[in-house]
């Protein structure tokens, strides 16, 4: 039920995203604009983005989000890219440490929150909760420290290349 939840309150959002177009934001003047006009659309305290924070940790805790994968990276895919999600990916992590290493073909927008209130110090790739933007062409190891955080990115076309090799694990 709760992942249904979560679904029926993204539209707005991901017809912002989209809108932005997130791949053609490919300097730091793109990037900041993408960041500025999310925070401005939906605000890290604002109401919509608590509704979609409570509906994401009560899908996690009643395990209809992020029901696969080990204690500390536990995630799912709530959609693939179509012409309903405005052709995004929407996937959810709950997520503590590192993560799988990869590359964003055309970027990765995400909206983190904090698992708990205990968790409200931790940083995902040393952001606080809250939305990140990650250019086209950005690879990197996800990571969370200081606590666990959910996070739900939204990727252009579901375009996205792992690096297992190059996983801490591998």
């Amino acid at each position: 039920m709760s992942a249904e939840r979560v679904m029926a309150l993204l539209p707005p959002m991901l017809a912002k995203v989209a809108a932005l177009d997130p791949a053609a934001a490919t300097d730091p003047a793109g990037a900041a604009s993408v960041l500025a006009a999310l925070r401005e659309a939906f605000p890290e305290d604002g109401e919509a983005v608590a509704e979609l924070g409570a509906a994401l940790n009560a899908g996690v805790q009643d395990g209809t989000i992020c029901n696969r994968g080990d204690e500390n990276a536990r995630f799912c895919r709530l959609a693939k890219a179509t012409e309903a999600t405005h052709g995004l990916s929407i996937d959810v992590v709950a997520l503590k440490g590192a993560a799988l290493e990869h590359t964003h073909p055309n970027g990765e927008v995400t909206l983190g929150f904090a698992a708990t209130d205990q968790d409200g110090a931790a940083r995902f790739d040393g952001h606080p909760p809250g939305w990140v933007f990650m250019p086209p062409g950005s690879r990197h190891v996800p990571t969370v420290e200081g606590g666990r955080m959910f996070l739900i990115y939204f990727l252009p076309d579901g375009a996205v290349t792992w690096h297992p090799e190059s996983s801490p694990s591998a």
